[in-house]
């Protein structure tokens, strides 16, 4: 069992799971760059927080604790499912000199270090710039955070071995009716945006008018005095970090996760069994049916095929249809955030060059999935090959419906915009314009980059989990903020400024889209000609 377990960390952990040099780095890079915002925000708000309603360092380390362990849960929730109830290598691990139990315990185990790897390098950084901003930077202070750090994964721990279960026959559900998943997801991801947007726009008003009003003070006050209370998991270990009443919070935070992973490692290991043996059993087969595509032309039965695989992949259909269809939703909260800010600072008409680069970085985020067209064939893409149509017209009808996509979403965010007249009829024609060329030029970009890089390794359930996602969505966001920087600075010039600023918006979208697609037209049939599974 513990060579089991050092070889499982072995492939996780070690430094050669990854023999792709870039792509380390680049996941490095954005894994800090989402670090740095979050810890920016952590500070802001501490200091805000600090200034405006007097609360001790104590009161409120306990909304960020809350935070982390919520976090943290569903983090867990997510491993117990991926090793306990659905392992990719079930068929492998089940011909191990591992009993069942052991094989158990011993995903229990990898989840709790893996948990615990998690916590530390959250839940340090997070806690350090809050200490910093609230100046309780002290000795005990920093043994607590220690203390912290090694009891924080217990409680998530314990609860998520509870939750993974009826997790795993809702997924399940979903995975039957993915239609229903998929509005639920974005659901979530509109209110969690739309809390995202409320945070910010209560720090920028502060910052914009150095004070809030009475109403918001007063709904701090009362979260923070809500959860920094006996019936908040969080406050028992706050107590322990603060050194505060610390018997009653070690003993609490720590029995509680003993005495539940107890329990749901009890429960969990009937249900684990289950699922393992239906598993192996091979479930309810697999019956011969018509295909859906019989009687198409091969335009439309590759269209056909390629939203219906969005649909079936859960990384295509969650964050890719996903956010394109809650992109209107996010683009009127980030439209009126960026519009207030910019007026306070730049003056007004600045609502033009706003839209511009917001509805810019969610296309960015909408294309930078087409870096997988090819990649998500993994082991099937020899099939590909062998159908009786041509290579760029199999590509082509898949850079076709992604800018189809996109474009639904951009016709919806402009209506949204329009209709609540946030632009006049002169910029939302030139915003359309330059988001559908930006939006071919992202597409292609993402086709042209997966033809240099195919990257056909199996991946698990199909999922498209590559670095040429990354790079794309870095891209997008570049060529996004030369757009949003022209739309802005342009309109504020004299003499015709606003129409220097759409000539030039419209003019930086075409010659990206025409470069794109002419690499793509004249190199496509080459590249993909090479490409072997």
């Amino acid at each position: 069992m513990r060579e089991f377990i050092r070889l499982q960390l072995k492939l996780k952990w070690g430094l050669n799971r990854n023999n792709n040099k870039a792509s380390a780095a680049m996941t490095a890079i954005a894994a800090l760059l989402a670090v740095a915002i979050a810890l920016a925000l952590v500070w802001t708000l501490s200091f805000v927080l600090k200034v405006s309603i007097e609360v001790t360092a104590k009161r409120l380390s306990v909304l960020y604790l809350t935070l982390i362990a919520a976090g943290l849960t569903v983090a867990a929730t997510g491993m117990q499912v991926k090793r306990l109830y659905r392992p990719g290598d079930l068929l492998i691990t089940a011909r191990f000199p591992l009993s069942p139990f052991k094989l158990f315990v011993s995903y229990l185990i990898l989840n709790y270090i893996d948990l615990a790897i998690y916590s530390a390098v959250f839940f340090l950084p997070v806690m350090l710039v809050f200490g910093f901003a609230m100046g309780c930077i002290t000795a005990p202070y920093i043994a607590g955070l220690l203390l912290g750090a090694l009891l924080l994964p217990a409680v998530p721990f314990a609860l998520s071995i509870f939750i993974a279960v009826p997790v795993v026959y809702i997924s399940s559900f979903f995975e039957r009716h993915g239609i229903a998943g998929l509005i639920v997801f974005i659901l979530f991801l509109m209110g969690a945006f739309t809390l995202y947007y409320y945070i910010l726009n209560v720090l920028a008003n502060f910052f914009i008018h150095r004070n809030w009003d009475e109403g918001t003070l007063e709904i701090w006050s009362k979260l923070l005095a809500a959860l920094d209370s006996y019936y908040n998991p969080a406050y028992y270990l706050s107590n322990v970090i603060f050194f505060e009443r610390f018997a009653l919070g070690f003993g609490v935070w720590l029995g509680a996760g003993v005495i539940l992973t107890a329990g749901g490692a009890a429960l969990a290991r009937t249900v684990c069994g289950s699922f393992r043996r239906r598993a192996l059993d091979g479930g309810n087969g697999v019956r011969e049916r018509r295909s859906s595509l019989d009687g198409y032309t091969s335009t439309r039965a590759i269209f056909r095929f390629g939203f219906q695989e969005i649909l079936r992949t859960k990384t295509y259909s969650y964050f890719y249809l996903g956010i394109a269809l809650s992109t209107p939703v996010m683009v009127f909260f980030c439209n009126r955030l960026v519009a207030m800010v910019g007026e306070a600072q730049v003056g007004a008409g600045v609502n033009f060059g706003a839209s511009m680069l917001v509805v810019a970085v969610f296309m960015a985020m909408i294309c930078s999935f087409t870096g997988t067209v090819l990649s998500v064939e993994g082991k099937n893409f020899y099939i590909t090959k062998l159908v009786p149509v041509s290579y760029r017209k199999q590509l082509l009808a898949k850079g076709l419906l992604n800018i189809g996509v996109s474009a639904v979403a951009l016709f919806i965010s402009a209506a949204v915009m329009g209709g609540l007249q946030f632009i006049g009829a002169a910029d939302m024609a030139v915003l359309i314009v330059t988001q559908l060329l930006l939006s071919a030029g992202l597409v292609f970009n993402g086709v042209n980059l997966n033809l240099a890089n195919p990257n056909l390794k199996p991946k698990a359930n199909g999922e498209a989990e590559e670095i040429n996602i990354t790079y794309m969505l870095m891209i997008g966001l570049a060529v996004a903020a030369v757009l949003g920087a022209c739309s802005l600075i342009f309109p504020k010039l004299p003499q015709g400024g606003i129409v220097a600023a759409y000539l030039i918006a419209v003019a930086v979208a075409f010659v990206y889209a025409a470069v794109n697609i002419l690499v793509f037209w004249f190199t496509a049939d080459r590249k993909y000609a090479k490409i072997e599974v």
